[in-house]
């Protein structure tokens, strides 16, 4: 019998896949730790951080999930909102940028990628004090428009170059077929923009969800309280301690962790969509 030849191992392989599975290790860690310590008293975190815990202390949630309830659902809302905003207004942005020729239309577009550039601290200031000046202070709307304002940015950015990489004959064809710009938004551009439109939403859904700042300085009542603001004033007792605090922390991670599971396969499309022309 002939020997098989056995093919040599690949060491640059191997090590690849070491300090891969290394970095997920040490990615997935503090998830690890969050959720386990989220069903311990204060002496099991000291004692044992890293245990399982035997048993699970589920009063930790009991004491949380009051606190955090009503700051998930005012975050929701405005999140929720942000999204429809955002998408709505970058397509149609991304569209005229796409399709039509205007006068300084270029400029016009730099102008707006232009707002990516400026970090987000320097127009704290002036943003606080046109919502004051328009009687938004401490409401929905200021929690709302503003951040829309700056994602719709990155949102026409990454849909204009979407657009500008569907086929050409697809328009023309429409056009010849009489279909207006609603139609053709409607029934070509939309459906092949579904990736980048979950690019867009994931990233200004997690960006708003996550948003301390802004909501620390546009709220000051417990009506519009947002989760990141509500997580760092949470009540702990001394049995508990930062476990009730770990809790809070896995409640508030639930909807972003839902929101990426379900449009994960689109987001990894839509980064490579958008990134390139074409």
């Amino acid at each position: 019998m002939e020997r098989r030849n056995k093919r040599p191992v690949d060491a640059g392989a191997v090590m690849s896949r070491l300090l891969l599975g290394l970095l997920v290790a040490l990615t997935l860690l503090p998830f690890y730790l969050m959720l386990i310590n989220s069903f311990k008293n204060e002496t099991g975190i000291v004692q044992a951080p890293f245990s399982l815990p035997l048993p699970p202390e589920v009063e930790t949630y009991a004491k949380a999930w009051p606190q955090v309830v009503r700051p998930m659902l005012n975050s929701l809302l405005v999140t929720a909102a942000i999204i429809i905003i955002t998408c709505l207004v970058s397509l149609l942005a991304a569209y005229a940028f796409a399709r039509f020729s205007f006068f300084l239309k270029e400029a016009l577009y730099f102008g707006v990628i232009a707002l990516l550039m400026i970090p987000g601290f320097v127009l704290l200031i002036p943003q606080f004090i046109q919502i004051v000046n328009l009687g938004m202070f401490d409401t929905y709307w200021a929690l709302i428009l503003v951040p829309a304002a700056y994602q719709v940015a990155m949102g026409t950015f990454l849909l204009r170059s979407s657009i500008e990489g569907i086929p050409l004959s697809l328009f023309e064809a429409a056009t010849i077929d009489g279909a207006g710009d609603r139609h053709t938004l409607k029934y070509i551009v939309l459906p092949m923009s579904k990736p980048i439109l979950a690019t867009v939403i994931i990233m200004t859904g997690l960006s708003s969800w996550n948003n301390y700042i802004w909501p620390l300085v546009a709220s000051s009542s417990e009506a519009t309280s947002q989760i990141a603001v509500a997580l760092t004033s949470l009540v702990r007792d001394t049995y508990y301690g930062k476990g009730v605090l770990f809790a809070g922390y896995v409640c508030a991670s639930l909807p972003i962790i839902l929101l990426f599971s379900f449009s994960s396969k689109y987001f990894i499309e839509g980064l490579s969509q958008g990134a390139v022309k074409g």
